[in-house]
């Protein structure tokens, strides 16, 4: 029961970030007007940030399955069980901050957003399974 938990707060993370790399991609012009910046500036600076992210997550990831999901074969699932949590986080930060004044329409982040949720699975999944190959060390 300990270990299920802890998988569902690993994917609830995983479901976490995504959800944020599509508000944050979708919203720049709310940031943009917050700020005062370009906009060219402000969809420079968040592309750059999510690809940092997600160059982070390379590294992250099989550390936090070595780590806390123990190495085993099960944390595969958290490639699966992270959508349910990006769904409610995504729902929740769409109610929270709905943007209904939506000036241009951004096919990019569009493009972005659909090539993202095709293979997010499959890194997640590559990722986890690096960690799971990574052994404790035994003294």
């Amino acid at each position: 029961m300990k270990y299920f938990l802890k998988l569902n707060a690993v994917s609830a993370i995983y479901g976490l970030l995504s959800s944020l790399f599509f508000s944050f991609l979708l919203s720049y012009e709310r940031i943009q007007v917050l700020t005062g910046l370009t906009t060219e500036f402000v969809w420079n600076v968040s592309i750059g940030a999510e690809i940092t992210l997600l160059c982070g997550l390379l590294f992250i990831i099989p550390f936090v399955t070595r780590k806390w999901l123990e190495s085993r074969l099960w944390s595969l699932f958290s490639s699966i069980l992270w959508f349910p949590y990006f769904v409610l986080f995504t729902v929740l930060i769409g109610s929270l901050f709905s943007n209904i004044n939506i000036v241009n329409d951004n096919f990019a982040a569009g493009l972005i957003l659909f090539f993202y949720l095709f293979f997010f699975p499959i890194f997640l999944f590559v990722t986890t399974f690096i960690g799971t190959r990574i052994k404790h060390k035994t003294a």
